[in-house]
């Protein structure tokens, strides 16, 4: 546990790779005119105010060669680690940066918003004695797909020396999830007064792609959108479809 002299270095950690099964290779997509889906997703995760570092952690799987070049070319920093552990691939990145407090992205979700996650951060850091995982993924009002995880170093540490199965491995969240007695969960829910949990805003495939490009070509989502300018955007499409 850090003093509250001692600051906690924060790593945003964003997961990905290339060998999608539904979608192959979809993080190549374009996403809008300018844009790949993971460049824009690491571009827009790059205007957060609340970390230290930015990390994408892919796989040593020869299909990833081709993105850690893309890292490379791009100066984004990154970790090639196991592709069916993904809880000692975190670990492993964590060590090499130095990270002690993760926020984890996946790279299907690359309407992340800057905003949101830093209000996580500041609210998880602000409140970590009394928080293990922090999250607005499971039974919270915001959209699916503006998915942001918050946890330790040391948490995830010992999900990896003690999970018992392989999904626990291969999901990061389960381990913590599973053990809901042990762990101090926390969801993290947006004030508006409005339930927006129906909406799907992650990328899994071609159709939800199609559906997230028109949000920019053709409803004009701005680049830097706020939280509010995606709602307006999502509740406009629907009344314009009733």
């Amino acid at each position: 546990m850090f003093s509250d002299a001692i600051k906690p270095k924060v790593g945003i950690i964003v997961q990905a790779r290339l060998g999608s099964k539904r979608l192959p290779q979809k993080i190549f997509k374009q996403l809008t005119p300018e844009h790949i889906v993971l460049e824009y997703l690491l571009k827009r995760l790059s205007n957060c105010h609340n970390y230290d570092c930015l990390v994408v952690a892919t796989t040593k799987n020869l299909k990833d060669n081709v993105l850690a070049e893309w890292l490379d070319e791009n100066n984004y920093l990154y970790y090639r680690g196991d592709e069916a552990n993904c809880l000692k691939r975190y670990c492993e990145t964590c060590n090499k940066f130095n990270i002690d407090i993760i926020v984890r992205i996946t790279s299907d979700c690359p309407l992340v918003i800057p905003e949101i996650v830093d209000e996580m951060i500041g609210y998880y850091l602000n409140n970590r004695t009394e928080i293990d995982y922090l999250s607005n993924r499971q039974y919270t009002n915001f959209p699916e797909g503006l998915d942001t995880e918050i946890f330790s170093k040391r948490i995830i540490q010992e999900a990896l020396r003690y999970a018992e199965k392989q999904e626990e491995l291969e999901h990061i969240n389960y381990f913590f999830l599973y053990r809901n007695q042990k762990y101090k969960i926390r969801y993290f829910n947006q004030n508006t007064g409005f339930d927006y949990s129906k909406y799907k805003l992650s990328i899994d495939t071609k159709s939800d792609l199609s559906r997230i490009q028109n949000l920019f070509f053709q409803n004009k989502l701005k680049y830097n959108f706020s939280f509010i300018d995606l709602i307006n955007v999502l509740t406009n499409l629907e009344k314009n479809h009733v």
